[in-house]
């Protein structure tokens, strides 16, 4: 991440992250996470100072994409005929949530008016 900051020299930055400081001030400019983590996500801000005062910089949010473990297996249902199979998606921790694709006999299932994903 880049603070851009116009003022008189020296400036200084210091970098916050979810309302916490992470780094001391410093002339560093760029926030560099090296090895991205899901703990990594949040609101960073920067705040910018030099010797005639001090300016917050507005907040950026940053998220991280992440796919978990499928928790469960297979599911299989026996429903009548002409009654509702209900199927509940897979739990996964993601970030985004996945798209789910269910198959019926190794066929996709196509969304139709009889069929609601």
């Amino acid at each position: 991440m880049t603070c851009l900051a116009e003022g008189s020299w020296p400036l200084e930055f210091k970098w916050i992250l979810n309302d916490t400081e992470i780094t001391a001030f410093s002339p560093e400019y760029k926030y560099i996470i090296t090895s991205l983590q899901r703990s990594d996500a949040g609101f960073y801000q920067c705040v910018v100072r030099n010797r005639m005062g001090a300016l917050m910089q507005k907040k950026a949010e940053v998220q991280v994409a992440y796919m978990g473990n499928f928790v469960e297996g297979d599911q299989k249902k026996t429903v009548s005929q002409g009654k509702a199979a209900v199927l509940n998606s897979p739990v996964v921790s993601s970030y985004p949530r996945p798209e789910v694709t269910w198959f019926r006999d190794g066929y996709k299932i196509i969304p139709s008016g009889r069929i609601k994903l």
